[in-house]
C-alpha cells in the first residue's frame, strides 16, 4: 500500500487578508464596517493571533481612524458645497486666502493627531467660518485664527467653554469678584462631575489662549486667587469662538442641544 500523502492546512489568519498589500478591495471592505465591527475583530484577532501583529495594530488602527475621518470631513464638506454655504471655489487663494489653507490645515490636524468629535466639530465650525459665503475677509481671517486655537484644546476645554457659553447666554454671572476656588466648584456642580481640580486643569489652559479671563494678580495661579465672573468669564475672542461654533450647529443643521 503507498504512503499518503500528508496534507497541511494553512489557518487562516483573522484579517490578514486585508493587510496584503495586494488586497486593497479587501480592505477596503474591513474598512468601510463600523468602527465597533472593526475594534472587535482587531481586538480578537490579537488576543488570538501572533505576538507579531501587536507592533502593527496600532498603526492599523491609526489608519482606519484617519480613514473614516478623512471620509466625514469630504462628505461634509462636499455637503456645504452643494447647499451653496461655501462656495465651489473655495480653494481658490485669490479669491479667498484663508479657504485652501483652512482646507490643508485640517487635514494636516487629522493626520497629525486624529482628533475626537468634539474637537473635529470645532474644527469644521472654525473652516465654515474661514468659507462661509457672504463672510467678509476680516470674519474670515478671525475663524482661520479660531482653527489654530482650537487644535490646541482639549475636549475637556471645549467642554469647559460650553459650560461657561451656556451661562453667559443665561446670564447667570454677575459683574462680581469671587475666589477661584468658589468658581471653580460651581462649575464642577454645573458639569456634574463635582472635580475642581478638573475643572482647574482645563481652566488654566483656557487662561493661556485668551478665552476666559485672567486673575486678579497676574502671573499667578494660585487656587485662592479672584477672579471676575463677568460674561460668566468669557472674553470677547472666547464669546467668538463659541459663536463660530453655534452657528455652524445651526446652519448645517447638526444642533443637537
Amino acid at each position: 500500500m503507498a504512503e499518503e500523502e500528508s496534507i497541511v492546512l494553512k489557518v487562516r489568519e483573522p484579517f490578514s487578508d486585508a493587510l496584503l498589500p495586494e488586497s486593497t478591495d479587501e480592505l477596503a471592505k474591513f474598512m468601510d464596517q463600523p468602527l465597533t465591527a472593526i475594534a472587535e475583530t482587531i481586538t480578537g484577532a490579537l488576543a488570538a493571533g501572533p505576538k507579531g501583529w501587536t507592533m502593527m495594530a496600532g498603526h492599523i488602527v491609526q489608519a482606519i481612524l484617519k480613514g473614516k475621518l478623512y471620509q466625514q470631513v469630504s462628505r461634509e464638506i462636499k455637503k456645504l458645497r452643494d447647499e451653496g454655504k461655501i462656495p465651489d471655489d473655495f480653494a481658490d487663494e485669490k479669491k479667498n486666502k484663508y479657504g485652501f489653507k483652512s482646507w490643508v490645515d485640517l487635514l494636516k490636524a487629522i493626520d497629525a493627531d486624529p482628533p475626537d468629535a468634539d474637537l473635529l466639530e470645532a474644527l469644521m465650525a472654525m473652516f465654515y467660518g474661514a468659507n462661509k459665503v457672504n463672510a467678509t475677509d476680516a470674519q474670515k481671517m478671525l475663524s482661520y485664527r479660531l482653527f489654530h486655537i482650537a487644535k490646541r484644546l482639549t475636549s475637556g476645554e471645549l467642554l469647559l467653554l460650553k459650560t461657561l457659553y451656556d451661562a453667559y447666554k443665561r446670564k447667570d454671572f454677575q459683574q462680581q469678584w469671587v475666589s477661584l476656588s468658589v468658581w471653580t466648584s460651581k462649575i464642577a456642580k454645573l458639569q456634574g462631575h463635582d472635580l475642581t481640580a478638573l475643572v482647574l486643569k482645563d481652566e488654566h489652559a483656557l487662561v493661556e489662549e485668551e478665552l476666559i479671563s485672567g486673575y486678579a494678580n497676574a502671573g499667578t495661579t494660585d487656587f485662592n486667587q479672584s477672579v471676575l465672573e463677568n460674561n460668566a468669564r468669557l472674553s470677547d475672542l472666547g464669546i467668538a469662538f463659541c459663536q463660530d461654533i453655534e452657528t455652524y450647529r445651526v446652519e448645517t443643521g447638526s444642533d443637537s442641544a
